[in-house]
This record gives C-alpha cells, structure tokens and sequence, in this order.
C-alpha cells in the first residue's frame, strides 16, 4: 500500500511560508508484472512474474537442462520447475 500526499503552498527555499498537507490518500501498486517464454524439454513454458524476478526464469531454465521433461504438457513442465525453487 502506498500514500499520495497532496500539498499546497510554497516551499520556504522558494520564498514562500511552506509547504501545506491537505490529504493523504492510500492507493494499491501492482507489481510490474510481465510474461516470460523459455523453452523447456522442446516445449514453450509461458511464466507471468514480476521484473525482479525475470532472473529466477532463466536460472530455471538452466536448472532444468538435465531434466527429463518431454512428453509433459505445459501445467506439469511448470509444476516441475516451480518444485526446483524449493530444494
């Protein structure tokens, strides 16, 4: 949760007598959310996730070289990539 603080006057470095709140209001921020494809086991695994983590994707990927995962749909791929994050 954030705040938006609404203010009026004149900062006192710009001459004025100060800078005056007069409401705060709370807000929600979503997180910079953004698809990511790699291809895992010949297949295109679609990941939603925040930009921070985008890093975490590709480690998968490559966590995931040495895994048997053909033959597996695209929920099953994910679920065993998402296990990887615990170990």
């Amino acid at each position: 949760m954030a705040r938006k603080i609404t203010q009026r006057g004149k900062a006192k470095r710009l001459g004025g007598v100060g800078r005056k709140t007069t409401g705060i209001h709370k807000h929600w921020q979503a997180p910079n959310l953004r698809k990511v494809t790699i291809r895992v086991g010949g297949r295109p695994v679609t990941f939603r996730v925040a930009m921070s983590h985008v890093h975490k994707v590709y480690e998968l990927a490559e966590r995931a070289k040495g895994m048997n995962l053909e033959g597996l749909s695209e929920k099953q791929i994910k679920a065993r990539l998402l296990a990887l994050l615990d170990k």
